[in-house]
């Protein structure tokens, strides 16, 4: 550990660039945000010039480090995964970065679904590297020539920082089931454009003394790459352990159960979590970042749309909604379905609708978690609730009446800042494993449990919910 006080944490998503010093006892020491404007230059692309991650780092890390007054130890790195930064060989952007949203390649990835080969594979969306890959070998053949590495998006920025290539084994799952190494050699696409696979958590090397000096921090500082945000959001809520669940909702909803074995279940996900341990889950297509949709199109400022819902659950014939604005993958594979509210009549309002999305988003995590559960033959015994959308009450007690458990509600801001400092902590000597560092990072939650009453309601209006979704999609809407 060798004398540190902190480190540097580094958040890459698309809306938002986040930066955190985190303590040895994993507390967020300061912070500092950036929004970020995400480019839609056509409709289905999603994607974000690379530089403004980087900006935002030199920018925003200065004022940080020089107010730190203590030792910084390592600079660690996380940010959103399912997304792209095609790179020369020297690390220079050959196009914006693809983001998760993106859906330019839904084409590629309905043909290469259809393979037999692939039939063991992951669910392959739009979002799946072996479909982006694909597009870009059809639509952007003169940019891929020139290639020499294809990033996510915190490797790409690691890249730049300390000149080593490397991806996590966690992103590496996606392209590591049967079948895809071989669809891929057939035709011609070019895996050799990925990273060595790094072990969790691994020193990727020293920081360079050009970006050293842009952010006042000693070349040679180790640079560590952190798995996806959702798994630092894990760790910071000590979920890294068989049998717990957890729920991150976000401006996407992400959910799983934490296994201690692979498990193969329809419409989820199993990659590995690391330390013997596998993710039963995934992300979701919608989440959080429906609610600016639902503030643009009412008129009104996010903020004061929040407040109109209050912690009231629904009633009995309260509106409905299905959230989905750009189809679904997790758990169900739907890239048409589409959203819609039902069940509105003249007396219902702005905080109405509010409701209706949160408890839809409450509901998908119900059927991702029945799914996960029941391919796993457990029943967890209470949800760990993270995100941005957590600070608001109603949100953990729409999800306790709709599990029929308790939730345990974590504050902690930045959780994937947390969860990334933590794991360079444990690299650092810190923490001796990834559960003693998540036992220090992990504050105490807040308990929200449903009644009764609160919990049969919810369950019936779950099934009207869960059969107009199965209509939906017997009509065709996938």
């Amino acid at each position: 550990m060798d004398g540190a006080d902190l480190v540097l944490a580094a958040d890459l998503g698309g809306s938002a660039f986040k930066l955190g010093l985190v303590d040895a006892e994993g507390r967020l020491v300061a912070s500092r945000v950036r929004p970020l404007a995400e480019a839609a230059p056509l409709a289905g692309r999603v994607e974000l010039d690379p530089a403004l991650w980087l900006r935002a780092l030199y920018e925003l890390g200065r004022e940080l480090v020089a107010g730190a007054g203590r030792r910084i130890g390592a600079l660690a790195l996380t940010g959103a995964t399912r997304s792209e930064v095609l790179a020369d060989a020297e690390g220079r952007p050959l196009l914006p970065a693809i983001l998760f949203a993106d859906r330019r390649a839904e084409a590629e990835a309905a043909e290469l679904a259809a393979l037999p080969e692939l039939a063991a594979a992951a669910p392959i969306d739009a979002s799946h590297p072996l479909a982006r890959l694909l597009w870009l070998a059809r639509w952007a053949p003169e940019a891929l020539a020139r290639a020499g590495h294809l990033f996510e998006p915190k490797d790409w920025l690691a890249f730049v920082l300390c000149g080593v290539a490397g991806r996590d084994p966690l992103a590496a799952a996606r392209l590591a089931a049967p079948g895809v190494a071989e669809v891929a050699r057939r035709l011609g696409l070019r895996l050799d454009l990925l990273p060595e696979i790094r072990p969790l958590g691994a020193r990727l090397g020293g920081l360079a003394a050009e970006p050293a000096r842009a952010l006042g921090l000693p070349a040679g500082l180790p640079v560590v790459s952190a798995p996806m945000d959702s798994w630092c959001a894990t760790l910071a809520i000590g979920a890294v352990a068989a049998g717990r669940a957890y729920a991150s909702a976000g401006s996407s909803e992400v959910a799983g159960l934490i296994t201690d074995q692979p498990i193969t279940a329809a419409g989820l996900l199993s990659p590995p979590w690391g330390e013997g341990l596998w993710h039963l889950g995934g992300p979701s297509r919608t989440g959080g970042a429906g609610l600016d949709w639902l503030a643009a199109l009412l008129g009104r400022p996010l903020s004061s749309l929040l407040e109109g819902p209050g912690e009231e659950l629904p009633g009995e014939d309260a509106p409905f909604c299905h959230p989905w604005l750009s189809g679904e993958r997790v758990p169900i594979a739907a890239p048409g379905l589409r959203a819609a509210f039902w069940g509105l009549e003249a007396g219902h309002g702005a905080g109405d609708l509010v409701r209706a999305f949160l408890e839809a988003l409450a509901f998908w995590n119900r059927l991702l978690l029945e799914r996960a559960e029941a391919a796993a033959g457990i029943r967890t015994g209470e949800l760990r609730l993270t995100g941005g959308l957590a600070a608001l009450p109603l949100v953990a007690r729409l999800r306790a009446a709709t599990l029929g458990r308790p939730v345990l509600v974590f504050r902690a801001r930045e959780g994937a800042l947390l969860g990334a400092a933590g794991l360079a902590w444990t690299t650092l000597g810190r923490f001796t494993d990834l559960a003693a560092a998540q036992t220090a990072i992990a504050r105490a939650p807040l308990r929200i449990e449903a009644t009764d009453q609160e919990v049969a309601r919810a369950d019936r209006r779950f099934a009207r919910w869960r059969a107009e979704l199965e209509w939906r999609l017997a009509e065709g809407t996938r």
